[in-house]
């Protein structure tokens, strides 16, 4: 048996109606066959969740660090170019996985739009972030911690490290996650932990 709890601006079984980030039915919470799972309903802005540990990078992944949104391109070097993906919108889908082989990425600071503000080539053993140091810095971002988080470049990947910030990692869904005690994610500007209670 599966129940579903649906989270928006309206309609929902939980509104929000003065968040105007909030798609009208934005994301679901699923409990299934005892496990708890979040998904996104085809939201503009996304659902996102909070990264755990060190995770690899797709092509098309997109993360929040503070209040800065990226955009994550990866490609094998003798693959195809990638589209223009400065014409997507904020809803990325059927983004090609990285190959292994030579690679070559970039790092793009986008609006919640898909607009792209900044571009960054990955060139380096690894790429900073930060709001004191880094690669990048964004000095007026408050939420984002002095040394926030970096990008290594390994032999046939790409990994995103949290450099214990305060805040943490933010990576908008993809595909339905399952969700663990103590989870945090957000959709538009609610936040949510995730309390997972073993009942005998």
């Amino acid at each position: 048996m599966t129940k579903e709890i649906s989270l928006g601006r309206a309609g929902c079984d939980v509104n929000f109606p003065d968040d105007a980030l909030l798609a009208p039915r934005h994301a679901s919470v699923l409990v299934r066959e005892g496990k708890l799972y979040l998904k996104d309903l085809g939201s503009q802005n996304g659902t996102f969740i909070k990264q755990r540990q060190d995770a690899d990078l797709t092509s098309g992944d997109a993360f929040l660090l503070g209040r800065q949104l990226f955009r994550f391109t990866a490609l094998s070097m003798d693959n195809a170019p990638t589209p223009n993906l400065a014409q997507m919108t904020a809803v990325w889908t059927g983004a090609p996985k990285i190959q292994r082989g030579p690679m070559t990425a970039k790092l793009e600071h986008i609006k919640l739009t898909g607009e792209v503000m900044e571009e960054f080539t990955l060139e380096k053993s690894e790429f900073s972030l930060g709001r004191a140091a880094g690669d990048l810095v964004c000095k007026d971002d408050p939420y984002m911690s002095g040394k926030h988080a970096r990008i290594l470049l390994l032999p046939d990947r790409f990994v995103l490290q949290d450099l214990q910030s305060r805040n943490g990692i933010y990576r908008r869904l993809r595909a339905e996650v399952e969700l663990q005690d103590s989870d945090e994610f957000f959709v538009g500007e609610q936040m949510f932990r995730v309390e997972v209670k073993i009942i005998e």
